[in-house]
């Protein structure tokens, strides 16, 4: 009986060794992000702890059960029982992705909202030197000395916790093969949480209407794992709300219904050079005529009042190939999936540039960073643009920050290359400057002390290299015949680090028509209805007279009655917004974590739910047949 309690010793000390190793990485992220708990709420964190417990059992089950499976064999063969250095070694190694992976996590979780991930990894891999460009707006040295502690501590932990061990107690066959199959049951209990007919998801640790609560209370490898080795999401929807088809289309048609004799031409000329300046996270807390702060987009703000400003336009989603692709094809974001990142996908959708090429216009794309990320440059070609322009076509002297060619060199390029173009020409410029790290090199306007001056910083300089342009090109021929659209790929978290992944918010952007070739009557206009970045498609192809039937995720702004409503996405939720309530889904807790209006009838909100997940499951869907 002592053998069998001296190898239960064992086992179990390995189990709750890891267990305080994943209580550890929940403090870390805990303390990392305290003021979102704050002194007030402390005791949530014991309910953090305890709503996170199956997770951290299920992760922990997962790190033993390979040593566990090994040393149960190798109990049969008494004569091969090696040293403890395997364990050592599997050990130390597993405490070092352990780490790594923690410190990431917070870093990514400052930056996006969202915890560490699989889109996380393949961003990564997609752009090595772009991922330690952005890790440059973050401290390095702590995370780095945190890690290093972590595995430190961690190993002299699990010695001091093994010192007085023994392995290879039982000494029967029978006994072994007992302890294997006693072993195996409870870890594949842990692993699968249970015996019912679902297995565990992250969903077990959400109690909260509280995001971050529920975020702090998933283990973070655990739902890393996960999120590596459940089914595609290139092959199943997680948007699995309806089974009626015709259900689905009654919940969508109040948004997509409008008259479209309706719609009001803003536009002196049907055939206008067009230029589309898509802004990198402008989000509409940097300008003041939408809420935002004052001074730093003074000249954004003189465009505004020469042009027409949509003052409550909403990004489609939080990332730059999702942005694309709601701004360029008028199609809506896919949650945890991007539809550029398959270019199998990505050429059948449509997209606006094959509607300019095909009505004879000149195409163009320019951007100062690789052109190849997130498959940037075969959507372009794929969808009628002509040319291509991107950091391998300036030379080795042009100004570069750690993304690419700055902005205003960029700009330049274009002002030279449009002297040469024939009219009417189609063209979209990305900038990459107002990106992390911010980085300039010809001083911070507003001072270099934390990350949201320096953000104020690239994007006054943003705002000064897009005025710049504009002003040059007004001495060019080819001006007088040119609408210039200025838009955002999406929003973000700064400057004023207020706005969570779900607030609304955190997706406002700007929206500018600017030109002579807009009617004098409608320069100044300011049009104060709610609508979708993915409605420029269509409000721009109506406006110029060619087809909009392709793009039935877009909607005609400038037709007063297209209904007020907007949509928004990341990856774990997904929101609308209407001129009476805001609310917003976490698909994974299945729970509602934000109102903006809490005394609107609940009723009515869930019925504008009901919109929301009929639009993100008829979208997945559609993603899913391309």
């Amino acid at each position: 009986m002592q053998r069998f309690a001296n190898e239960l010793r064992a086992l179990t000390q390995y189990f709750l060794f890891w267990l305080m190793i994943c209580f550890f990485d929940r403090f870390i992220f805990i303390t990392a992000f305290f003021e979102k708990i704050g002194f007030a709420h402390f005791t949530e964190i014991f309910r953090i702890y305890y709503h996170g417990l199956s997770l951290d059992f299920s992760a922990v089950s997962y790190i033993c059960a390979l040593p566990f499976l090994i040393y149960c064999i190798l109990s049969f063969f008494p004569k091969l029982q090696p040293r403890r250095t395997i364990l050592d070694i599997y050990t130390i190694v597993t405490l070092i992705l352990f780490f790594v992976t923690s410190f990431i996590n917070v870093n990514i979780y400052r930056e996006w909202g969202d915890k560490i991930s699989k889109r996380a990894i393949d961003a990564f891999l997609a752009s090595p030197s772009g991922a330690v460009a952005s890790a440059e707006s973050t401290p390095v040295v702590f995370p780095i000395l945190g890690m290093l502690v972590g595995i430190i501590c961690g190993y002299f932990l699990y010695r001091w916790m093994f010192k007085k061990v023994y392995f290879y107690n039982i000494q029967s066959a029978a006994g072994n093969f007992f302890k294997l199959v006693i072993g195996a049951f409870v870890l594949f209990t842990f692993i699968r949480g249970g015996y019912g007919r679902a297995t565990l998801n992250p969903s077990k640790a959400y109690y909260s209407e509280e995001t971050f609560y529920n975020h702090a209370a998933v283990n973070t490898q655990w739902s890393l794992l996960r999120d590596f080795f459940t089914k595609s999401t290139k092959l199943k929807s997680p948007y699995l709300f309806y089974t009626d088809q015709q259900e689905i289309q009654k919940h969508l048609k109040p948004a997509f219904q409008s008259q479209p004799d309706s719609s009001v031409q803003v536009l002196s000329t049907k055939r206008p050079n067009v230029v589309i300046i898509m802004l990198e996270s402008f989000v509409g807390d940097l300008i003041h005529s939408l809420g935002g702060e004052k001074g730093i987009t003074p000249h954004m703000e003189e465009l505004i009042k020469d042009g027409i400003l949509f003052n409550h336009i909403y990004s489609a989603a939080d990332r730059s190939d999702k942005g694309m692709v709601a701004i360029l094809s008028g199609f809506p974001a896919q949650g945890p999936e991007s539809i550029i990142k398959y270019i199998d996908k990505h050429e059948n959708i449509p997209a606006i540039g094959q509607e300019f090429d095909r009505a004879g216009y000149e195409t163009s794309f320019y951007h100062g960073g690789q052109s190849e990320f997130y498959n940037f440059k075969s959507y372009m070609l794929t969808h009628g643009i002509s040319k291509v322009v991107d950091n391998a076509n300036f030379g080795l002297n042009a100004e570069r920050a750690s993304w690419g060619v700055y902005d205003h060199v960029v700009f330049d390029q274009m002002i030279k290359d449009f002297r040469k173009e024939k009219q009417p020409f189609f063209s979209t410029v990305f900038t990459l400057i107002n990106h992390e790290p911010f980085e300039l090199k010809h001083g911070y306007k507003f001072g270099r002390a934390n990350n949201a001056d320096k953000f104020r910083s690239t994007a006054h300089y943003t705002d000064s290299a897009v005025f710049d342009f504009i002003s040059k090109a007004k001495h060019e021929a080819w001006y007088k015949n040119t609408l210039f659209v200025i838009v955002a790929d999406h929003g973000h978290r700064l400057p004023t680090e207020k706005w969570e992944l779900f607030h609304p918010n955190r997706f406002h952007i700007p929206l500018i028509f600017f030109g002579d070739v807009i009617k004098p009557a409608y320069r100044g206009k300011v049009l104060d209805r709610i609508g979708n970045q993915t409605d420029l498609a269509t409000t721009l192809l109506t406006q110029l007279g060619l087809p909009t039937n392709r793009y039935h995720w877009s909607r005609d702004l400038f037709n007063p009655t297209t209904a007020q409503i907007a949509f928004y996405n990341s990856k774990d939720a997904f929101g609308l917004i209407t001129p009476q309530q805001a609310v917003s889904f976490d698909n994974v807790g299945r729970i509602i974590n934000y109102r903006s209006n809490k005394e609107y009838p609940m009723a009515k909100t869930d019925s504008m739910l009901n919109i929301a997940k009929a639009y993100y499951q008829e979208v997945y869907q559609e993603f899913l047949k391309y």
